[in-house]
């Protein structure tokens, strides 16, 4: 009898891509698949159960008659794609695994919105418990909770994908998840803080609020609030002039003009496009004129401020300060600014 060679391999991006086995088989009549399944493998990105096949005609035989010609590959047990599968179709399998309701999460649905890489590791929400209890597979993280979906895949809203990543994330992630939602359009200001409003059990709930009044306020005068509570008056450095020009067209957030420093607060991970280019100008102009200028991120406000405080006197010493620097509550315990 005639025999083929069949190959497997993992899909591109999940795993290293080596042959996971080689087999030799006898040769059998090629199966036939019937159209309806053929529609539902393209409705849902070549992938599909062992149930669904069965209802629409395929056998348990016919099945693994795919499995053992390398037309079809296993994604689980009982989930298979039909050709090699890559990020989607592992991201697919996770929704039907869980079952009727589930949609896709965190960094998978900021994935499928243009806002991040495509996840190691999947997020699915279910409100299936023995799902999220079996934990199947090591490709998916199986959470339970009622979530929205929408598009194909399923996924949650913007809001929903954005808030779960900063509830999980650091101070510089939140910023950077808020802004970047922000910045590519696939929310509003609004949108987001009515999520807030309806989220009362939200970790992290009052500094994700305060961060977007940050990151999509328009201005900067949370983050100078918050510069002033946590930096500047506890630890006793001068009062500097607010919101002054020191180069044309221009205005920096806070200036010492005795000591010839400026500090600028950044309330967005990163400034883009022309905002880099003005800002390169700025430091150019500033520098030209004798100013020395130190930055700080949110981060640096919310969870360094005695380190960020140190940084800040150290300069203003260099350029003539002779005041000094007090502990606040939190240095004592952390054993001095910047400690």
């Amino acid at each position: 009898m005639d025999k083929i060679l069949v190959v497997h391999r993992w899909g591109a991006g999940l795993s290293p891509g080596g042959v996971l086995s080689v087999k030799l088989l006898p040769m059998r009549p090629r199966t036939r698949v019937p159209e309806s399944v053929e529609w539902l493998l393209d409705e849902q990105d070549h992938v599909i159960t062992r149930a669904q096949a069965r209802s629409r005609g395929l056998t348990d035989g016919g099945i693994g008659s795919l499995v053992d010609s390398g037309r079809w590959h296993r994604l689980s047990p009982g989930v298979y794609s039909s050709g090699l599968p890559g990020w989607r179709q592992f991201a697919r399998a996770g929704v039907l695994i869980a079952g009727p309701g589930a949609t896709l999460g965190g960094a998978a649905a900021a994935h499928l919105m243009g806002l991040a890489e495509a996840p190691r590791t999947i997020d699915v929400w279910s409100t299936d418990r023995s799902t999220v209890r079996r934990r199947v597979g090591r490709f998916w993280r199986f959470r339970r909770g009622v979530r929205s979906a929408i598009g194909s895949p399923p996924h949650t809203s913007a809001e929903e994908a954005i808030l779960d990543l900063c509830a999980e994330g650091t101070t510089d992630d939140i910023a950077h998840w808020l802004s970047e939602a922000l910045h590519h359009r696939r929310t509003t200001v609004e949108r987001l803080a009515a999520a807030i409003d309806a989220s009362p059990k939200l970790p992290r709930r009052g500094l994700i609020a305060e961060t977007l009044q940050v990151v999509g306020g328009g201005s900067h005068s949370p983050m100078e609030v918050r510069f002033q509570k946590s930096v500047e008056v506890p630890h006793g450095l001068p009062t500097p002039s607010r919101q002054q020009s020191y180069s044309r067209g221009t205005s920096s957030d806070m200036g010492h003009d005795a000591y010839k420093l400026l500090v600028e607060l950044d309330g967005k991970l990163g400034h883009r496009g022309p905002g880099e280019v003005r800002d390169a100008r700025r430091h150019a102009d500033h520098l030209a004129a004798g100013f020395a200028t130190l930055r700080f991120c949110w981060s640096d406000v919310v969870d360094r401020p005695c380190e960020t405080a140190a940084k800040i006197a150290t300069v203003l010493r260099a350029r003539g300060w002779t005041g000094t620097l007090k502990p606040c509550p939190r240095c004592r315990v952390a054993g001095g600014p910047g400690s």
